[in-house]
């Protein structure tokens, strides 16, 4: 059976979830605004309606193709088309767009700041391992995959 070497500490979510709740302590500390407008929320409602929409149409593939969505199980097939056919990992990249625009209408640059270490450590401690969880369950055809789809976008 081929789990993840190192399952990650905290569920995708919950992570995302503490940086913006860091961001949000590190913005009231230490207040670093930048400008919100219109613009700004309609832009944010517009990452909202395309990330969560990208992250619920991926759970309905896994739950109609009856595989697991949470990197704590074996999945039982690899899934390509849909959202898979877009990204690698759509509901990171929906969780992603979320956080995003969360960071659009708090107006602060503390989340933008935080942005590029919420990535390496999703990439590091996520998706790395669900990568070579795949690659011993799936083979070949994962790694095809791999070249044909990027791993976020």
């Amino acid at each position: 059976m081929a789990r993840p070497a190192e399952p990650p500490l905290l569920p995708p979510p919950l992570l995302y979830l503490l940086f913006i709740t860091l961001a949000l302590f590190l913005a009231d500390w230490l207040p670093l605004p930048i400008p919100a407008n219109g613009w700004t929320q309609a832009l944010a409602v517009l990452l909202i309606v395309v990330g969560q929409g990208l992250s619920f149409w991926a759970m309905w593939r896994f739950r109609k193709q009856h595989t697991t969505n949470s990197n704590f199980n074996q999945p039982r097939q690899l899934l390509r088309d849909g959202p898979f056919a877009v990204s690698r990992n759509p509901i990171n990249l929906g969780d992603t767009c979320g956080y995003c625009a969360i960071a659009l209408l708090l107006g602060s640059l503390w989340p933008w700041l935080l942005l590029a270490p919420l990535l390496y450590l999703m990439n590091r401690n996520v998706i790395h391992p669900d990568e070579v969880q795949l690659q011993s369950l799936f083979g070949d055809t994962y790694r095809d995959y791999c070249r044909k789809v990027r791993r976020w976008l």
